[in-house]
């Protein structure tokens, strides 16, 4: 009995040590049950990963090739490390070869697929939405915006960048611990399966042309933004000081700033969705492999009848399919997002464009920032389904400052564009 009032004395005589002692031992079994609880997660998917690596491939077909872009500054630098530990063994396991390339610039990753030189089965994109961008981007141009070329090839998407719209919008589980394990090796696994789904995109690209030097249209997956609070949240690394309170401390300090771009005016034209009809009908032009040899001539055809429910949209009508309405807006933030995102109704492809209040006040502003950090938005005066949307900037004395907006994360010169929904235009690995 002595000895336990002795020791419950010296803690409390040397109660700070004993604190920070508590602190440390705390923190060093809850450090030690995540490793144990990883441990036990990766022994079991490698475990799902061999089986379908140890199936016999017959003669005339090839183990499958994945081509790996890795962004290794993504998730502070970590993107890398993460990669080699969670995913590339799976990936190794399931007996598939794989190709790493990394990123060592901005935006280099879209001229490193419109140029990949060599065949490969799927693009596994490491990083962010950013990256994603620019994987889709480069893979659309190689295939000169022909959607059935680009669905030969299918696109994964790891979570390893700081914003991961898409992917947490994919593989939405509720996880009870380690979540972003759990997303990191669901998204590896599911290119293991091969499950694949079609995702629609929007290609941008500017109204006016520079005939000396045209620019490229931009293919966008998620979300394309600009106003107020867009130029609020881009500028939150600049006070990395602040630390976990950055993301809060930004809209208090630019909630008053003129530079922010507040005056988002402008004239918009837009078409209603269309299901499909001869005006937004695209052929498949992709060329047909051949495997007719000269001894098939002796060999009665078989005859295949269509599906009854199958529908050609090349004779289907629809004269408002290309018919735009014109107003003009007063707004404080404009943002357009996919159904891959915003989970919208499966029927009808549209894209959901969200207009903001006229006028905002400092603290409102302040509220509403705080409340995108949590993943609402309170702020919404209108909303419209649309299909195909063209911007207008209205000219103010600021028209001439450079003004951006963001497509996934992305962040480009504001200018007069053109945005054209491709409905299931990409196929993307999911559970």
């Amino acid at each position: 009995m002595s000895r336990v009032i002795k020791f419950f004395t010296t803690i409390r005589n040397n109660w700070k040590k004993s604190l920070v002692g508590a602190a440390a031992l705390s923190y060093g079994a809850s450090y030690a049950n995540d490793t144990y609880q990883t441990h036990l997660l990766m022994r079991e998917y490698c475990e799902q990963a061999v089986k379908y690596g140890d199936q016999i491939l017959p003669l005339s077909q090839k183990p499958r090739h994945i081509t790996v872009i890795l962004n290794p500054v993504a998730k502070k630098r970590k993107a890398k490390k993460l990669f080699e530990k969670y995913c590339e063994p799976l990936l190794h396991l399931a007996g598939i070869a794989v190709t790493i390339i990394q990123t060592e610039q901005e935006n280099q990753a879209r001229s490193l697929i419109e140029n990949l030189n060599f065949q490969t089965d799927a693009i596994l994109v490491a990083g962010g939405d950013g990256t994603l961008l620019d994987v889709v981007t480069g893979l659309m141009r190689k295939c000169n915006g022909s959607i059935f070329c680009a669905k030969q090839t299918p696109v994964g998407i790891l979570p390893l960048g700081e914003v991961n719209r898409l992917c947490d919008s994919i593989f939405s589980r509720q996880y009870d611990n380690l979540p972003h394990i759990h997303e990191m090796i669901d998204a590896t696994m599911a290119v293991v399966h091969g499950n694949t789904k079609s995702v629609d995109i929007m290609k941008v690209e500017p109204i006016e042309q520079n005939e000396e030097e045209l620019i490229k249209p931009i293919y966008a997956l998620g979300i394309i933004e600009l106003g107020a609070w867009r130029d609020a949240y881009s500028r939150k690394e600049k006070y990395w000081y602040w630390g976990g309170l950055r993301r809060y401390v930004t809209y208090i300090f630019n909630g008053f700033k003129k530079d922010v771009m507040w005056n988002c005016n402008a004239t918009i034209r837009y078409s209603d969705p269309c299901i499909g009809c001869s005006k937004c009908y695209q052929p498949d032009k992709s060329p047909v492999k051949s495997d007719v040899r000269w001894w098939h001539v002796f060999i009665p055809k078989k005859v295949t009848y269509a599906q009854s429910n199958e529908i050609d949209y090349s004779k289907v009508k629809n004269d408002n399919c290309d018919t735009f309405k014109e107003t003009s807006i007063t707004t404080t933030e404009l943002s357009l997002m996919t159904r891959n995102t915003d989970k919208l109704k499966q029927g009808v492809p549209a894209v959901k464009l969200q207009i903001g209040p006229e006028h905002i006040s400092y603290f409102d502003f302040v509220a509403e920032g705080w409340n995108r950090i949590k993943g609402l938005n309170n702020v919404v005066q209108q909303t419209l389904e649309i299909k195909d949307f063209e911007f207008l900037p209205e000219s103010t004395e600021d028209s001439e400052k450079e003004q951006y907006f963001s497509m996934d994360n992305e962040e480009f010169e504001l200018k007069p564009m053109k945005i054209t929904l491709i409905p299931n235009a990409v196929k993307i690995f999911c559970p």
